[in-house]
Parts: C-alpha cells; sequence; structure tokens
C-alpha cells in the first residue's frame, strides 16, 4: 500500500445533501438504503473538510487467507496506522471512481455504526458497475460480518 489509489482534496460540499444532488446528476443509482441512512437522524454525517488518501486493499493482503471477521480485518487496518474511511468520502469516491470494471463491488471500509439504518441495521457502502450504470449500495456491518480473502476494501490516511 505505498501510493495512493485516489486523492480526494477538500470539499465543495457544506452539506451531504449537496454531495447526494451531485450524484443524482451524475446518475449514480443510490440505494434505498444509502438513502434511509442519511435520513436517520441517529447517523452523525459531515463534510470531512480534509485531503484524503484512499487506498484498496484486499483481506488477503492484511495477512488473511481465510474468511475472516470485519473486526478482525478493521483490527489489522488500524495495526497498520490506516484509518476507516468518513461516510461523506466514501459517497465522493463515488464521483471520483468513474472507470470502475464491470461487475466489480469495492467495499469502503467506514465505522461500523456510521451508518445505520432506520431499522438499527448497521451497513457499510460498496461501489460497484452493472448494467451498464454506477451504484452505490450497501453490506451489513458488524463484528462478526465474514468477508473472504478476494474481497477488497477502501481505506484512507488524513493528510497528515
Amino acid at each position: 500500500m505505498k501510493r495512493p489509489w485516489k486523492i480526494l482534496n477538500k470539499p465543495k460540499y457544506d452539506k451531504i445533501q449537496d454531495c447526494l444532488f451531485d450524484l443524482r446528476k451524475n446518475k449514480i443509482i443510490i440505494s434505498h438504503w444509502i438513502l434511509d441512512i442519511l435520513k436517520n437522524k441517529k447517523n452523525k454525517i459531515f463534510i470531512t473538510k480534509k485531503k484524503i488518501k484512499l487506498y484498496r486493499i484486499k483481506v488477503k493482503s492484511l495477512g488473511f487467507r481465510k474468511p475472516t471477521t470485519l473486526k478482525k480485518i478493521y483490527n489489522k487496518i488500524d495495526e497498520l496506522n490506516y484509518q476507516l474511511v468518513p461516510v461523506d468520502v466514501a459517497l465522493r469516491t463515488r464521483l471520483k471512481y468513474k472507470n470502475q470494471k464491470k461487475g466489480e463491488w469495492l467495499r469502503i471500509a467506514t465505522d461500523m455504526n456510521s451508518m445505520i439504518d432506520s431499522d438499527n441495521v448497521p451497513h457499510l457502502p460498496k461501489l460497484g458497475k452493472a448494467l451498464k450504470k454506477m451504484f452505490i449500495e450497501t453490506y451489513w456491518s458488524y463484528p462478526g460480518a465474514i468477508f473472504h480473502p478476494h474481497i477488497e476494501f477502501v481505506i484512507c490516511r488524513y493528510d497528515l
């Protein structure tokens, strides 16, 4: 994980709704779960006003040869001095990642309790491309969620 995959500069947004507007303007398919999560007042989603360096990592590259839990993956990310991605950065990444391969689903490592839906279920975002469209959807985010070695996550480092 030497070079960043993407770099997000300080955003032009003040509110998450402005980012949502840009996603829609760019014809990004936004899942019902993402919309529900953004409406949930329990979630404190702010715009990150820092430059962020994003990195792609496979679960296997963290040393896991067999399916493992999200908690263990996140512990390893922390040990390597990387950070989890803020929710607003995950959404903004969808706008930055336009040349995604068809059929790819890229999970973004956000804090386990940063994206709670109205049923009180935690999620993490994932970016996908299928049916000639770009998506931002979710996957469950709880300590025991299992991920296989080939799965890729996006993690970050703040501009220090």
